[in-house]
């Protein structure tokens, strides 16, 4: 369709109101019809007359960003992570830049993969979500981070109905500095130097100069529909290891590609390979901070 096509040019999704991008919603309309019908519910009732939904969440576990660090070196477990935005997947909308670092199109096939990877039971797998500080907290509250309360109206409506009582839960923004001031960057560092890195994402050139560990191999994903393409980017994975002749159990797979990642994270556990679903982490490449904390030189 060619204006859908002129609409997701990024100059012309970047127009903004209010801290809003209204083309990127209108994409996400335009690709699932239905969204409409949450978007009506969200602003004519969620924001408005909600319950306190705080008491769903009292009794379950949740870590710091240091204390996941801890629980994914000392244990050695893969790492999903879920926010804003899988949730935003999860209610019928598609991720669009400037929203987010990448694109991904909605569909029942990825919302039934997301469901079932924030709600898994396996033990090698670390799931890692905002904390209850950030989500349940109120309209007019003070934080260290950018907070707006809109876009949290969803997560605290549904996410407890993924998450047990039986499990502890990560910090998904642990790899972000405001978010996360207390991370140890150094356990990082010297964790990493230990390992055989393979960084999983899109636009690899511009962060392919980066020695993470003892080896450091790059995989270019693309930034756009990696769920599409999930199956070739595990077969590339997997490939990259055979090729360069890497041990399997000293393999860290840093994969930033959106809710794809945490996807990958869990099934290449079949594998015996361990993947952190990173995020954002390597935006702060450009302004030398992860060159400046990481790289082994």
């Amino acid at each position: 369709m060619m204006i859908l096509r002129w609409l997701k040019k990024i100059e012309v999704r970047k127009f903004e109101i209010f801290g809003v991008f209204p083309v990127v919603r209108l994409i996400s309309l335009i690709e699932n019809p239905r969204y409409i019908i949450h978007l009506i519910k969200k602003n004519f009732w969620y924001k408005r007359f909600a319950p306190d939904y705080s008491y769903k969440y009292k009794d379950i576990e949740f870590l710091s960003g240091q204390e996941t660090l801890e629980v994914l070196i000392q244990d050695k477990l893969s790492l999903a992570r879920f926010s804003d935005g899988e949730i935003e997947q999860l209610v019928g909308a598609g991720e669009y830049p400037p929203d987010s670092d990448w694109a991904q199109k909605n569909s029942r096939e990825l919302v039934k993969a997301i469901s079932s990877n924030l709600s898994s039971k396996k033990s090698g797998l670390l799931v890692a979500v905002d904390p209850p500080s950030t989500f349940l907290a109120g309209r007019n509250s003070n934080h260290n981070i950018a907070f707006g309360y809109n876009m949290w109206v969803d997560m605290r409506r549904i996410m407890w109905t993924f998450l047990s009582t039986e499990k502890t839960y990560g910090h998904c923004h642990m790899f972000i500095r405001p978010n996360c001031p207390d991370l140890d960057w150094t356990m990082l560092r010297d964790h990493l130097r230990s390992r055989n890195i393979i960084v999983a994402t899109g636009n690899t050139n511009l962060i392919d100069h980066l020695n993470l560990g003892l080896t450091t191999n790059y995989i270019d994903c693309g930034t756009v529909n990696a769920f599409e393409r999930k199956d070739k980017i595990k077969f590339d994975i997997m490939a990259c290891i055979v090729k360069n002749n890497l041990p399997v159990d000293n393999v860290l797979v840093l994969a930033c590609l959106g809710p794809t990642a945490g996807i990958i994270a869990e099934e290449l556990l079949d594998h015996s390979i361990q993947v952190w679903d990173t995020g954002h982490i390597f935006e702060f490449a450009a302004e030398g901070f992860i060159k400046d904390q990481l790289d082994s030189k």
